[in-house]
């Protein structure tokens, strides 16, 4: 096998990486990038704005209106507009989602032991240290 390169093994794996788990949360009606935004709202008490959500995921406007309204269409987020700032919107967990958000952590987390089942802890701290770096150089 040829020497890849690095942008093109790390896109593969991206690929690889979406791909499974949006399979895997199918069942819950959800990708990859909403179950992200879950995952943000608990972090943030439930309930943030599309502007956060839209820093947090570092993707356009559009998109995270559309996300926002897969969500709320699959009941897992609700939205209004911020009375203090109408230029705010607010989005909220729902209940439902918060009931599932136990099990998608778990899932993330048996998905992240298996992709690095081959490592040591060492080599774990090592990579998760290069790949922050490869990203912070491309700010």
């Amino acid at each position: 096998m040829s020497k890849k390169h690095i942008g093109y093994l790390l896109k593969n794996i991206n690929d690889k990486l979406r791909t499974r788990a949006d399979a895997d949360l199918k069942r819950y009606h959800l990708t990859l990038a909403q179950s992200r935004v879950i995952a943000f709202l608990n972090a943030k008490g439930g309930a943030a704005t599309q502007k956060e959500i839209e820093l947090f995921l570092e993707v356009s406007h559009p998109t995270v209106v559309g996300i926002v309204s897969r969500m709320e269409q699959n009941g897992h987020v609700t939205s209004w507009m911020d009375a203090k700032d109408k230029r705010n919107k607010i989005v909220q967990v729902t209940d439902e989602a918060k009931a599932i958000r136990m099990e998608l952590e778990k899932n993330m987390l048996a998905s992240e032991q298996r992709m690095m089942q081959s490592f040591s802890e060492e080599e774990v701290k090592k990579l998760r240290e290069m790949l922050t770096t490869i990203y912070n150089n491309l700010d």
